[in-house]
């Protein structure tokens, strides 16, 4: 019994060291499995072998002197009283790629998905190696009589095999452990081998439905890899979109404040009429209440911008205190430099493109094959149970000699089980909503390439629009430039009033916030455009590549025909 009491005690301490190896090993198994299971995937969808990573590596904060900062390339980034660092629009999409929170929950959710994937397919190519071990160990003390000690181990082995046709062959060999740790003398121990294969012959047998869980977990795993690639190259094109609406609020904050600056000196130059007697005492008035208006703006203003720089550097993965901004101006006069892309595509040509490279018209295919499949499950519900079961099993040589089966003494079975409901109304019913979801999906599918082809062309036409809107600012830029120094002039003329003034100076700040409105609204629609077509790649640094040929789905047609229907 101490023997007992004190082996219980170090397996107590050694549990926690010995779990904790294990865990760590079977953390490094988990991501081995569901690596090469993405791997795989990606070989089979994209044609790539590039290794999966779900581990999440941000930028790391370094501690300098009073000062923590983040180090991105050759910018060191304040998290305090640093001096503020303007970011590139690549520089934003390369932190995005490593710090954004967003990305890393679609890296993982990937990542979960192929860990189910690589945990289902166990016992479909391989046979599953399985079983348990069990003990238990008792003390029982009568008061004033007898004691005694009873110990058992149970471990087995368990071998699985599933085929395509629903048949499930068994192996299983297990002891069975008996002692009252007096010694050898004491312990017994005895041995069963034993296996079984089990095929249905009606329901369920011969049309591959017991495999079809596991084969819409694996094309949907392959699904996903290509959805996700899609999502890196729509996320990169999203943060830069995000990064030139807040460079787009930052001008309209310059371009209001210039006005004030303006605004201020129309005000002085009334005052001056004004007091001359050359204009009435209403137009002092309207300029000094114009000016008052426009400061209560730029507050506004300056807020509202304030609020989308925090907004944007949460999407980007950094804390709120990162001394950083855009690159502004440079970046929007880099785009008025360059001017504005041609988009070398047709609408008709876009549309093409879509129907052959959008990843949600790749999921809905495959729902659309789903749905129809399920009627032909649904309709073999009516069959009867009737499945095929034969075994065989062996014993060993009891008490000593376990581990030599008595195979001379074996015991075979075979039998048949039957199973059949004369009340079929339960699958009469799940059979018509099978069908009427199949039909529903038609329906689904059909206005979905409806809405598809609608999005395409709306999209394409605001492309073109938002060209047609810059060529037309750029021409009311400068009108409004021109109208805004002849009403000063005028007005100092006795020619205009100070209305005429304030209503060109609103004219120009319009204008201008039009056209920096105009550049980056085509900028950012066309790269969307882009992105939704598959025409851009997104490296591992988040750099954007223009393709000439879509980012397509067809290795997958070529293992799921239906999915180019």
């Amino acid at each position: 019994m101490k023997a007992l009491g004190a082996g219980i005690v170090l397996s107590v301490l050694a549990w926690p060291l010995l779990a904790g190896g294990c865990t760590g090993w079977y953390a490094r198994r988990a991501d081995l499995a569901a690596g090469g299971a993405i791997q795989s995937a990606n070989k089979r969808a994209l044609g790539t072998t590039q290794p999966f990573d779900a581990t999440y590596r941000p930028f790391a904060v370094r501690n300098e002197p009073n000062n923590p900062v983040i180090r991105v390339g050759d910018k060191t980034i304040s998290l305090g009283s640093g001096p503020v660092q303007k970011l590139a629009p690549l520089e934003a999409v390369e932190i995005a790629f490593r710090n954004s929170r967003a990305l890393q929950d679609k890296t993982e959710e990937l990542f979960s998905r192929a860990l189910s994937v690589s945990s289902g397919r166990r016992s479909w190519d391989y046979p599953l190696l399985g079983g348990t071990v069990a003990a238990d160990a008792t003390h029982t003390k009568v008061n004033n009589g007898p004691q005694d000690n009873v110990g058992t181990v149970n471990p087995d082995l368990t071998l699985t095999q599933k085929f395509l046709n629903g048949g499930v062959f068994t192996a299983a060999y297990g002891l069975d452990v008996l002692t009252d740790f007096t010694g050898a003398g004491g312990t017994t121990v005895g041995s069963l081998m034993k296996a079984n294969f089990t095929q249905p012959l009606l329901q369920g047998a011969w049309n591959g439905s017991a495999y079809e869980n596991q084969y819409r977990a694996e094309r949907d795993l392959l699904l996903a890899v290509f959805e996700y690639q899609r999502f890196r190259q729509t996320f990169a094109a999203d943060i830069i979109t995000q990064y030139y609406r807040l460079l787009q609020q930052q001008d309209q904050l310059v371009n209001r404040e210039r006005s004030i600056t303006r605004l201020k000196q129309t005000l002085v130059q009334t005052r001056v009429l004004v007091q001359g007697g050359q204009s009435p005492r209403i137009e002092q008035d309207q300029a000094e209440q114009n000016l008052l208006n426009a400061m209560i703006s730029l507050q506004s203003d300056q807020q509202d911008y304030r609020n989308g720089l925090d907004q944007f550097k949460i999407t980007l993965g950094l804390p709120v205190a990162a001394a950083v901004e855009g690159d502004y101006p440079a970046a929007i006069e880099r785009l008025v430099e360059k001017g504005l892309e041609p988009l070398n595509l047709k609408e008709d040509q876009a549309v093409g493109v879509a129907m052959s490279a959008r990843s949600d018209v790749l999921n809905r295919r495959a729902d659309l094959r789903d749905a129809e499949r399920d009627v032909d499950l649904a309709a073999d519900k009516f069959l009867p149970v009737l499945d095929l079961e034969l075994g065989i099993s062996a014993p060993g040589t009891a008490p000593r000699k376990f581990y030599r089966t008595r195979f001379n003494d074996h015991t075979r079975t075979a039998g048949a089980s039957f199973e059949y409901q004369l009340d079929q109304t339960d699958n009469r019913n799940a059979y018509r909503n099978s069908m009427l979801a199949f039909d529903k999906a038609k329906r689904d599918y059909s206005e979905f390439l409806d809405n598809v082809v609608l999005e395409v062309r709306k999209s394409y036409r605001q492309l073109d629009q938002s060209r047609q809107s810059y060529e037309l600012q750029v021409r009311n830029v400068e009108l409004a430039r021109r109208r805004r120094k002849l009403a000063e002039l005028q007005q100092k003329e006795g020619q205009a009033s100070a209305r005429d003034v304030l209503e060109a100076e609103d004219a120009l700040r319009e204008a201008q916030n039009g056209l920096t409105a105009a550049v980056v609204g085509y900028t950012t629609t066309r790269l969307a455009f882009l992105a939704d077509l598959g025409l851009i790649e997104a490296d591992e640094k988040g750099v954007l590549h223009e393709r000439d040929k879509p980012f397509g789905f067809e290795r997958l047609e070529k293992l799921y025909p239906y999915l180019g229907r």
